[in-house]
């Protein structure tokens, strides 16, 4: 399972055969047709940034905090993103509680990547003072139940989280 989010997996003899005859007959391993979407359920909870989603058997939660820190010295008008993953040992045999596993690692990197080529959080529009006081924006990922797309369901739970956080006001006194 570690090695299924990468493309250096490789398919046994079995797995291929199981997977023609799974084509041949028109059928997923979730009962799924050819062409059939898994099912999209979006929580939202009543705190500001979290959100729970399940596409399909897959289970995410995430959640988003805030607080003020200096910035970097090099990016003195710029805030923080940091995406940190947590897959649950529920989620699948494979998964270890303690330190993160390299599908987790991966998993965060993807979503980070993704957050920030798509630009989806202004990171200068997190400086209070420019030089002194910046937003550093944490979201966390829990994966709670793998079954498959997990990149998918993953950046799903982060932008809906994202979208329904408000930073804390603060005013200069």
């Amino acid at each position: 399972m570690e090695q299924r989010l990468g493309n250096t997996w490789r398919m046994t003899v079995n797995e291929k055969k199981f997977i023609e005859s799974a084509l041949e007959s028109e059928l997923r391993v979730d009962g799924r047709r050819p062409f059939d979407y898994r099912t999209l359920t979006i929580k939202f909870a009543r705190e500001d940034g979290s959100s729970e989603v399940q596409l399909g058997q897959t289970h995410v939660m995430g959640f988003v905090t805030s607080q003020l820190v200096q910035p970097y010295r090099d990016r003195p008008n710029e805030g923080t993103l940091s995406v940190f993953t947590e897959f649950s040992p529920m989620a699948d045999p494979s998964f270890e509680a303690g330190r993160p596993s390299e599908s987790a690692v991966e998993l965060g990197r993807i979503i980070d990547r993704g957050l920030r080529e798509s630009r989806v959080v202004d990171t200068e529009s997190l400086c209070v003072v420019s030089g002194k006081w910046v937003w550093s924006i944490r979201l966390d990922l829990h994966i709670l139940d793998n079954g498959g797309n997990v990149v998918d369901a993953a950046n799903i739970a982060a932008l809906a989280a994202l979208l329904t956080f408000r930073r804390p006001e603060c005013t200069l006194g």
